[in-house]
C-alpha cells in the first residue's frame, strides 16, 4: 500500500512497462532529474521505462492498488460496525453489506432492500463473511472509459490487432480492416492468453525459490558444521586445557571466519536470487491481482504491456543461474598433541567430496541386490537368496520382510530392483515382472509376463522411478531397453534397441534419475553410462574415467543429492566418480575382502552427499 520511493501510501499509482507501481507525483519528479524526458528509469529494477505522449499522467492507473484501497475502507467499516452509519439512509447502525451496491447497509434499510424489486436479486453479506474474503466480496467500480479519439464516445469494443479499447466510430474510420470484438466477448479468450504469458514466470518463481530454500540450507549447514567442528576441536583440547586455551581459542576463530565467509558468500547468492524473486513475485502478484479485480476495459487496456513484460522477464531467465556450485563444509584434522601441541589441528573450508573411506557393513542379507530409500528415512534392500524384500530404519535396524510369504500373486521370485515414489510406493523388478507394494508390505498390484510384447519382461535387473512425471523406469535388459510404467503400471512407453550407438543397449543392467529428470542408464556390455531426458531422447554419454580409460562393465549407477554420478564397475570391483556435467573426479576400490574393497559388487545407491551403499 506504500510507494518505495516516498515511503508514503499511494497517492494516484501508475504502472510502468516494468509493472511497477509508483506514485504519479514521484514518477513526475524523476522524470525532472532525466535529460531524457521521454524515459525514466524503474527506481526498483532499474529498467528505462518509456513514458507515452501524454506523460506521466498518461501511463495506466494502478487500478489493482486502488481496489486494495477500497477492500481497506471496507475493513476499517467491519472492524468498528458501531462507529459506521448505512450508506442509505446515513443514520442506522450497520448490519450487513451489499455486494451488488457496495454498501452498507442497517437493519431497517436491509428490510427495505429485500421488498424493492430492482434489489431482490443483490447479494447481501453478513459483516464476518465480508471480515473474511473482503478482497473478494469488494467488487471493484467501474470506471466509464472514454475513447481518445472520440472524446464523447464511451469504449466498448477491444482492437485485438492495435491492442487498444476503441469506440463503434473508431471501427468504421481507422479501424475497419482490424480484428475486433465487443469488450465482454473478447475479455475470456484474452484473460487465457495473458494467464499463459504468466506461467513462465510462475514457473521462474518457483525455480528461484527452491534456490533460495537450498542456499538457506546450506547456511543452516554450515551453522551445524560449525558447531561439530567445535565439539571436535574440544574433545581434543580437553586433554590438554591448561595449555591449549589459547589454540583452542585460535581454532575457533578460524572456525567461526571459515563460516561467517562461507554464509556471505551464500548471503550474496540468496540476496541476488531474493531480487529476482521479488520482481517475478510482483509481476505475478500484480497480474493476477489485476485479473480478479480489474474491469474487463482495465485488463484489456493493459494486456500489451503485460504480455511485454512477462515475455520479457521470461527471456532474461537463464537456468544456468539457478544451478547450485559445489557445497562447502568445514573440517578440521586434529593430531596426537602430546608432543606437539601447537599442531593441533587445521580448519579447512572445501567442496563437499565424497571420500570413499569405508564405515559400515550391515550383514544378514541373503544376496542383497538392489536398495531404495523412503522418504521417511527407511531403507529397502533386495534379498534375491530369500526371495524378499528386507525393511530397515535409518539406524540399519532391521524391521520387517515381505514378498516371501502370502498369496501366489504377491510372492516375489528373484526380486532384482526397486524402487520408491514420493508417496512410499514400493516397486519391485523381480523375474519377468514389476509388483506394486505400500511400504509396509502390503502387495497392490502386478504387471508383466516374459516376453518381448509392451508390457513383457526379459529379467528386468533394476528399476527406478522419476519424482517430476511420477513414472516408473524398467530396465528391461535381456531386451536392450527401457520400459516406461505409469504409476498405475500401465504402460506409457519404451526407448531403445539392441546395438551399440547412441540410444541402443547391450544388456542395460542399472538405472537412476537426477533431480531435474533425466535417466542414466548402465550399459553393462558397451561400457558406457547413457543420459537421456525424461521421455527418452539421448543427451550425452559417460564413457572414460581417469587417464581416458573406459568404463568397466559399468553395472549400476547412482546420482546423488549433490548431482554428482557414481558409477559401480563389475570388472574392476570399483566406483567412479563424475560431477553433473559428466567429468570424471575419482576412482575408489578394488578386488579383495577388506574394507573398502569389492568383490563381484551388484549396485551402488546414495542416500545423501555422505554416504554410498554398495551391494
Amino acid at each position: 500500500m506504500s510507494c518505495s520511493v516516498c515511503l508514503e501510501e499511494y497517492r494516484r499509482p501508475r504502472v510502468l512497462p516494468c509493472l511497477h507501481v509508483f506514485c504519479e507525483a514521484c514518477l513526475e519528479k524523476l522524470v525532472r532529474t532525466q535529460r531524457d524526458k521521454l524515459s525514466a528509469p524503474c527506481p526498483n529494477c532499474r529498467k528505462p521505462a518509456p513514458l507515452p505522449e501524454g506523460g506521466v499522467s498518461s501511463l495506466p492507473a494502478a487500478f489493482y492498488i486502488q481496489h486494495l484501497f477500497e477492500v481497506r475502507e471496507v475493513l476499517e467499516k467491519v472492524r468498528d460496525p458501531e462507529k459506521a452509519q448505512c450508506d442509505k439512509c446515513g443514520e442506522g447502525e450497520v448490519k450487513g453489506f451489499c455486494r451488488d451496491c457496495g454498501q452498507f447497509i442497517c437493519q431497517l434499510c436491509l428490510t427495505m432492500h429485500g421488498k424493492w424489486k430492482e434489489f431482490q436479486e443483490h447479494e447481501i453479506a453478513s459483516l464476518d463473511e465480508v471480515q473474511e474474503t473482503a478482497s473478494n466480496m469488494v467488487k471493484p467500480k467501474k470506471v466509464s472509459s472514454m475513447c481518445s479519439k472520440h472524446a464523447t464516445e464511451p469504449t466498448k469494443i477491444y482492437c485485438e490487432t492495435c491492442y487498444e479499447l476503441i469506440c463503434r466510430d473508431c471501427t468504421v474510420k481507422t479501424h475497419r480492416d482490424h480484428n475486433y470484438d465487443l469488450i465482454p466477448d473478447a475479455f475470456p479468450k484474452h484473460r487465457d492468453v495473458i494467464l499463459a504469458c504468466l506461467r513462465p514466470v510462475k514457473s521462474e518463481l518457483a525455480s528461484v525459490e527452491s534456490t533460495i530454500v537450498q542456499l538457506k540450507a546450506r547456511s543452516s549447514r554450515l551453522d551445524g558444521q560449525g558447531i561439530e567442528a567445535k565439539a571436535e576441536v574440544n574433545a581434543e583440547v580437553d586433554k590438554f586445557q591448561a595449555i591449549l586455551d589459547a589454540r583452542r581459542r585460535e581454532l575457533h576463530s578460524q572456525i567461526d571466519g571459515k563460516v561467517c565467509q562461507g554464509k556471505k558468500e551464500l548471503a550474496a547468492q540468496i540476496d541476488g536470487h531474493e531480487m529476482r524473486q521479488a520482481q517475478l513475485s510482483s509481476c505475478v502478484e500484480f497480474v493476477e491481482g489485476s485479473l480478479q479485480s480489474g474491469t474487463q476495459e482495465e485488463v484489456l487496456s493493459m494486456k500489451r504491456q503485460v504480455e511485454e513484460r512477462a515475455r520479457e522477464m521470461a527471456d532474461e531467465f537463464k537456468p544456468q543461474q539457478l544451478v547450485l556450485g559445489p557445497e562447502k563444509e568445514i573440517s578440521v584434522v586434529c593430531a596426537d598433541l602430546s608432543s606437539a601441541w601447537r599442531k593441533l589441528g587445521e580448519v579447512k573450508f572445501e567442496n563437499v567430496q565424497f571420500k570413499g573411506s569405508h564405515v559400515k557393513t550391515i550383514g544378514g542379507i541373503n544376496k542383497p541386490r538392489h536398495i531404495a530409500f523412503a522418504k521417511t528415512g527407511e531403507m529397502v534392500v533386495c534379498e534375491r537368496g530369500s526371495n524378499c524384500m528386507k525393511v530397515f530404519d535409518s539406524n540399519h535396524r532391521e524391521l520387517r520382510s515381505f514378498g516371501h510369504t502370502g498369496p501366489e500373486e504377491s510372492r516375489l521370485d528373484r526380486p532384482l530392483g526397486v524402487a520408491i515414489s514420493s508417496d512410499n510406493t514400493v516397486f519391485v523388478a523381480a523375474c519377468h515382472c514389476v509388483k506394486k507394494f505400500t511400504l509396509e508390505g502390503r502387495f497392490i498390484a502386478s504387471v508383466g509376463s516374459e516376453g518381448s510384447g509392451q508390457l513383457q519382461f526379459n529379467t528386468p535387473w533394476a528399476i527406478a522411478y522419476n519424482h517430476t512425471n511420477n513414472r516408473v523406469y524398467v530396465c528391461d535388459t535381456n531386451n536392450h531397453r527401457i520400459t516406461i510404467l505409469n504409476h498405475d503400471l500401465t504402460f506409457h512407453s519404451s526407448f531403445g534397441s539392441k546395438g551399440s550407438e547412441a540410444g541402443q543397449f547391450n544388456k542395460p543392467d542399472g538405472i537412476s534419475v537426477s533431480r531435474n529428470g533425466n535417466v542414466l542408464v548402465a550399459d553393462f556390455s558397451n561400457n558406457t553410462v547413457q543420459i537421456f531426458d525424461a521421455i527418452g531422447q539421448y543427451l550425452s554419454s559417460i564413457t572414460n574415467t581417469g587417464a581416458g580409460e573406459r568404463l568397466g562393465r559399468p553395472i549400476s549407477v547412482a546420482v546423488g543429492p549433490d548431482d554428482w554420478v557414481y558409477v559401480l564397475e563389475f570388472s574392476c570391483d570399483r566406483v567412479s566418480v563424475f560431477d553433473e556435467n559428466g567429468k570424471y573426479i575419482k576412482s575408489f576400490g578394488k578386488e579383495g575382502d577388506k574394507d573398502g574393497e569389492f568383490s563381484c559388487p551388484f549396485a551402488i545407491a546414495a542416500r545423501d552427499v555422505r554416504y554410498l551403499y554398495v551391494q
